[in-house]
């Protein structure tokens, strides 16, 4: 199930989508030739949910409540800034950042007191990537489909904080204890989005992100194989040609 605030997102990136025919109307009125070697500033609010396609997303899912990529789904905010280096290329420098969180507790058993044992999962995701940025039509264009790729490092934190059972221990004893994962990937995404002008330099877009990025889990959760940290994006923001 999607959550609240990522309705929110998409439902913020619909309509600025719905958007763009009426702020095509104002756009004719300018002449942007004058502009195209203009670099450009975006910054944009989204919602990020994580793929959840390794050894320890499926693991989670067979262990615990509540641990569908779905539940990780959560707010994403990024920036960029635009290179140009051709009418309709550009060099793209971005960076972003999410996190999403969920309470977990084991399917198959119970405290002492018939009550679920639970723990926090927390997922920090950092990006700093470099890629190319191409509109489709020239930038006079009214509606300006784009798309990009890209590459760069992802900064990342698993954590894991509450109750658990010492499966290795024929008691079943409960303790408490707070895990972590930390570590820097190298990964790539791809986008394709729409933008629209609503002044001479200052637009709306809204795109779609999509990421691949795996690390190895290391720290408190050695053993447990990869993490995918990479997943899909919706956003909505503004851009100011400068």
């Amino acid at each position: 199930m999607i959550s609240k605030r990522a309705r929110v997102m998409i439902g913020l990136a619909g309509l600025l989508v719905l958007a763009l025919p009426a702020s095509a109307q104002r756009y004719r009125r300018y002449n942007y030739d004058d502009y195209h070697e203009d670099g450009e500033f975006r910054i944009h609010l989204g919602s990020f949910r994580p793929d959840g396609s390794s050894d320890y997303w499926r693991s989670i899912r067979n262990d615990f409540t509540n641990s569908d990529p779905s539940d990780f789904e959560d707010v994403s905010f990024g920036i960029d800034y635009l290179l140009p280096v051709h009418d309709q290329l550009s060099v793209i420098f971005s960076g972003s950042w999410y996190e999403g969180a969920t309470t977990n507790s084991y399917r198959n058993f119970e405290d002492n007191f018939n009550q679920r044992i639970r723990h926090d999962t927390t997922l920090d995701i950092a990006s700093a990537t470099v890629g190319l940025h191409f509109y489709l039509l020239p930038r006079r264009a009214a509606i300006q489909p784009y798309i990009a790729v890209g590459g760069g490092i992802y900064p990342w934190r698993l954590q894991e904080r509450g109750d658990f059972i010492d499966l290795g221990n024929s008691n079943l004893p409960i303790f408490h204890s707070h895990l972590s994962s930390s570590g820097t990937a190298f990964g790539y995404y791809g986008l394709v989005g729409l933008q629209a002008p609503i002044t001479r330099r200052v637009s709306i877009f809204a795109e779609g992100r999509w990421t691949r990025v795996d690390d190895d889990l290391k720290d408190d959760f050695e053993g447990f194989g990869k993490l995918n940290l990479g997943g899909r994006e919706v956003a909505a923001g503004l851009s100011w040609r400068l």
